[in-house]
C-alpha cells in the first residue's frame, strides 16, 4: 500500500498547525509572539507496554503532538475491556481497544456503548496463542485439554469460543490462568506454568527472547478471516464535544505510525529509552515494530488510520455469523470516521 497521499496529508496538517503557533499578536510595542495553550490529555496503551506501541511514544518524541498544542501522557492498559471501563469512567481521553473486543462490548447485556472508535490502527487482527515446539502443540486442535493464559478482558479471551468452533474444537476442553500484566505472559510459557499464552503475533521475537525455545504460532486469523485489529477510542462525549482535540490526537499518532513502521530501528530505540517502558530492550521493540508493518499495510487501499464502511460491515457480518455479537449492529454504532484527523 502506498502511503504518499497519507504522508502529505499528515504533513500539510502538521504545517498548518505550526504556521497557526508561529502567529504572533503584536500588542504595538514588539511583543513575542504569544504561546498556544497546551492541552494535558492522556492515552491508554493496548496492554502494558509492548514495541507496538511504539507510535505514540514517536508522536511524543519527535514532538508531533506538542506541534498541535497537547502534552500527551501514556498510560498502561490492561486489555480491552478495561480500558473502555477506564475510558468511560473518565480516567483516559483516549484508549487503545481491539475493534472486535469493543464491539462484543458493545452489544453485551449491560455492556459499556459509552465509546466511539475514530482511526485504527491494525488493519487485520494481531492475535494468536504461543507454545513451546516442545510441547506438540502444532495446531489449535492441540490446545483441548491444555493450560492457556489469558489477560482478563484480552481479545484473545473475547474471541475464544469463536475461534474453538471455527478451528474445530471444544472451548470448553481448556483451563485458563488469568495474568493482567500482559508482559508476564512469556515468562510463565518459558517456566512452563501454562501451554500456550496469549499473545500478539509482532511479539513473538519477544517471547522467543524469555523463552529461548522455539515456538508455535496460532494465528487468529488462520480461521476467524478478515478482522480489524487496535483502534483508537474515545468516550461519545468527547467525540460530540471535542472533534477538533480528537482529530489534531489521532493526526499526530498517525504520523507516529507511519514514522515507525518505516523507519522501525530508531522507533524501536525511541520507545526503549521512555520512562514508561522501564528500559526494555531495544532488540525486541525494533522487532515487533517490524512486524507490525505487515497488520498497518496491506488490506485497506485507503488512507492510513482510516476505517473503510464497507470493511467494517463485513468485519461485524463474520462476528454475527459466528454467533460472537447479535445482529443489528451498523458501522455508524461505533465508529466515528470523520475524526481521524
Amino acid at each position: 500500500m502506498t502511503l504518499v497521499l497519507t504522508r502529505r496529508r499528515l504533513l500539510a496538517g502538521a504545517a498548518v498547525t505550526a504556521t497557526a503557533a508561529m502567529t504572533a499578536c503584536d500588542d504595538g510595542e514588539g511583543s513575542a509572539s504569544a504561546q498556544p495553550e497546551v492541552e494535558k490529555v492522556s492515552i491508554l496503551s493496548g496492554a502494558g507496554f509492548q514495541g507496538r506501541e511504539a507510535p505514540i511514544f514517536v508522536a511524543r518524541s519527535k514532538g508531533w503532538f506538542s506541534e498541535v498544542g497537547l502534552e500527551v501522557q501514556v498510560l498502561s492498559g490492561k486489555g480491552t475491556t478495561s480500558n473502555l471501563q477506564t475510558l468511560a469512567g473518565g480516567q483516559a481521553t483516549f484508549a487503545t481497544v481491539d475493534v472486535n473486543g469493543a464491539m462484543i462490548e458493545f452489544t453485551r447485556n449491560g455492556g459499556i456503548k459509552d465509546f466511539r472508535l475514530t482511526s485504527v490502527l491494525h488493519q487485520r487482527n494481531l492475535a494468536c496463542f504461543v507454545a513451546l515446539k516442545s510441547s506438540g502443540i502444532a495446531t489449535p486442535r492441540d490446545l483441548a485439554g491444555r493450560t492457556l493464559s489469558y489477560l482478563p478482558g484480552g481479545i484473545n479471551y473475547l474471541l475464544f469460543s469463536t475461534y474453538a468452533r471455527l478451528a474445530g474444537f471444544d472451548s470448553s476442553k481448556v483451563k485458563w490462568v488469568s495474568n493482567p500484566i500482559a508482559t508476564q505472559h512469556a515468562a510463565m510459557l518459558a517456566q512452563k506454568r501454562v501451554d500456550a499464552i496469549s499473545q500478539f503475533v509482532p511479539a513473538v521475537e519477544s517471547v522467543r527472547t524469555v523463552a529461548k525455545q522455539d515456538l508455535v504460532t496460532l494465528p487468529f486469523t488462520d480461521y476467524i478471516g478478515d478482522l480489524h485489529g487496535s483502534a483508537i477510542g474515545v468516550t461519545t462525549e468527547t467525540a460530540r464535544n471535542k472533534p477538533d482535540l480528537v482529530r489534531r490526537f489521532n493526526r499526530a499518532l498517525l504520523r507516529g505510525l507511519e514514522y515507525a513502521i518505516s523507519h522501525p530501528e530508531e522507533a524501536g530505540q525511541i520507545y526503549a529509552a521512555e520512562k514508561e517502558t522501564q528500559g526494555q530492550p531495544p532488540a525486541a521493540a525494533v522487532a515487533e515494530v517490524k512486524a507490525l508493518r505487515a497488520y498497518v499495510e496491506g488490506i485497506s487501499d485507503g488512507p492510513l488510520g482510516h476505517f473503510n464502511e464497507a470493511r467494517m460491515a463485513k468485519n461485524i457480518a463474520i462476528l454475527q455469523a459466528a454467533g460472537t455479537i447479535p445482529v443489528g449492529l451498523t458501522p455508524g454504532d461505533i465508529i466515528a470516521p470523520d475524526l481521524v484527523g
